[in-house]
């Protein structure tokens, strides 16, 4: 919309070009509408494509569309899928257990929507494959955008790519929030100790312009981070399956991609703009558009991760089960927000941790646990 135009008047345009698509979705006054271009264009942190990247893509639409589309009943594998077949929707939010999402959180204004999506994808991919709904692992975005992006060297930098924001959540992790707390002016500082509060990414896949992939992943391994190009209508999103009314495009950004539905044709994505837009912060998008699935660039811009190995002392949470076995001194807990781990060795000397953890879970207190690539290290007892 020209930046002339009235609130009001965006919305009526929008409303009007809805209206000869049949009101796929639905426009109005959302946090970010409210706002003027120069604060909504600095949401979008992805690198602007070019034209010939997007001409080369002119066939896209329908061929994700039409891939999209044929994949229900098709054969999983993914140790974590809950279920051997693909349905025809799925949503993490509703999965088997629970929901395996953290909230939506708010990137402000400032182009960090890639840490966000990464993020987004670490986070639901730790609880999921744990199948650990209540893990509520709250990784730091300032440490990914703020620290590692911020001193990446590139000519022209103008956005972020998830391949290599990824790739440092592989390299070297990403620590935890309150050891690096995001606000969107980059103030604070990373705590020295994060080496000791962190979580890595395991095995990143390459997911661009493969649909069918995508739904694998996403049902046997969790979210996934996903560029699009955003029109100028987005911006006033409500609800309902998203297609562009305008050709007027405004730059880039990313997103996580937790789910599906094919009845509707559509992806359902996690946002960083707060639950004042779109559907509390979620939105649902058709399948082939604005290039959510092969963003125009060269290089991969829809990807995964299959693991999410942690270092770090957990809150407080309850032991609900335990297991040793005599031979090898081998010991499991059923921890309340992580799942079942394993326990270290030095059992039955002083301090041995079965010991701690059986009367903790005795007594119904909970315990404290330092926990190492899914492998129980320490734990201290707070009664």
């Amino acid at each position: 919309m020209s930046s002339a135009r009235t609130l009001e008047e965006e919305l009526a345009a929008v409303r009007d070009s809805l209206a000869t698509l049949g009101d796929p979705w639905q426009a109005g006054e959302t946090g970010l509408s409210r706002l003027g271009g120069e604060s909504r264009s600095a949401r979008l942190g992805v690198p602007v494509p070019s034209a010939e990247e997007v001409e080369r893509r002119a066939t896209l639409p329908g061929e994700m569309t039409e891939a999209a589309l044929g994949t229900a009943g098709q054969r999983c594998t993914a140790a974590n899928a809950p279920t051997d077949r693909l349905p025809s929707a799925f949503d993490l939010r509703a999965a088997p257990c629970g929901d395996y999402l953290t909230p939506v959180k708010d990137q402000g204004e400032c182009g960090s929507c890639t840490a966000f999506a990464v993020a987004a994808a670490i986070e639901g991919t730790a609880a999921y494959t744990r199948g650990v709904p209540g893990l509520g692992l709250d990784v730091s975005e300032a440490h990914l955008y703020f620290g590692y992006e911020a001193v990446r060297e590139r000519k022209d930098h103008d956005g972020s790519w998830p391949d290599d924001i990824l790739g440092d959540c592989v390299d070297r992790g990403v620590t935890f929030e309150d050891y690096w707390p995001y606000r969107q002016d980059g103030a604070g500082a990373l705590n020295p100790d994060w080496p000791n509060r962190l979580v890595r990414a395991e095995n990143i896949i390459d997911l661009t312009r493969k649909p069918a992939e995508i739904k694998h992943h996403i049902y046997g391994y969790g979210p996934v981070t996903a560029c699009m190009v955003v029109y100028e209508d987005f911006f006033h999103y409500t609800g309902g399956v998203y297609r562009h009314t305008t050709d007027k495009s405004i730059g880039g950004h990313a997103c996580a991609l937790i789910g599906w539905d094919d009845e509707q044709g559509c992806w359902i994505a996690k946002n960083s703009w707060g639950t004042a837009w779109g559907e509390d912060g979620f939105f649902r998008i058709a399948y082939g558009e604005a290039y959510i699935e092969d963003y125009p660039d060269p290089r991969p811009t829809t990807l995964g991760c299959t693991g999410v190995a942690l270092r770090a002392w957990l809150p407080p949470q309850r032991a609900l089960g335990l297991f040793a076995s005599a031979r090898g001194g081998n010991g499991w807990v059923y921890l309340e927000n992580l799942g079942w781990t394993r326990v270290s060795g030095g059992f039955g000397g002083a301090g041995d941790p079965l010991a701690l953890l059986s009367g903790a879970r005795a007594g119904g207190y909970p315990v404290i646990p330092f926990v190492e690539n899914d492998e129980l290290l320490l734990v201290q007892t707070n009664y």
